[in-house]
């Protein structure tokens, strides 16, 4: 069935292929704060994992927001950890880390995503997306706030 939502089909092509990028990235956070939840060892202990909780519980739902718009543009969302990590710019995090270095690449990597949405936010102006433009709004405060709020963590260590 044809999709007629006022954007071009090679529009919604491109569209889909940023957003499948950002997705990627998304779900590589997502896991890699899980992944700090679980391991976490620090005398923060308990308010650490409580807040990176909140945290990958909220980025799963951009997850979900993320692969839903890409069906409404009409593409196909990448669904495996393959396809993720062949997609994402970001970097896994195998070796043991302190609570300081886990917040630290968090902090890295949602500035990282700040950046990546600001680009992708630009680029749904210039194709007169509205849609994903908002949904990108979005996902930008997100980025930022935990972006200060982990900075907030690290700041008197500096």
């Amino acid at each position: 069935m044809s999709i007629n939502i006022g954007l071009d089909k090679t529009i919604r092509q491109q569209l889909s292929q940023q957003l499948n990028l950002l997705l990627a990235d998304t779900y590589v956070l997502y896991t890699k704060t899980q992944n700090f939840h679980w391991n976490i060892v620090d005398p923060r202990f308990y308010f650490l994992h409580l807040f990176l909780e909140e945290l990958y519980k909220e980025l799963a739902e951009d997850i979900d927001e993320l692969a839903e718009r890409i069906r409404m543009l009409g593409g196909r969302s990448p669904g495996t950890l393959k396809q993720f990590l062949d997609m994402t710019s970001l970097k896994e995090t195998v070796k043991e880390l302190s609570g300081n270095e886990m917040l630290q690449k968090l902090l890295s990597d949602h500035e990282s995503l700040c950046c990546l949405v600001r680009e992708k936010i630009e680029l749904t102006g210039q194709l007169d997306d509205e849609g994903t433009k908002d949904l990108l709004i979005k996902k930008l405060r997100f980025h930022e706030k935990s972006a200060w709020m982990l900075r907030s963590h690290l700041e008197n260590l500096n």
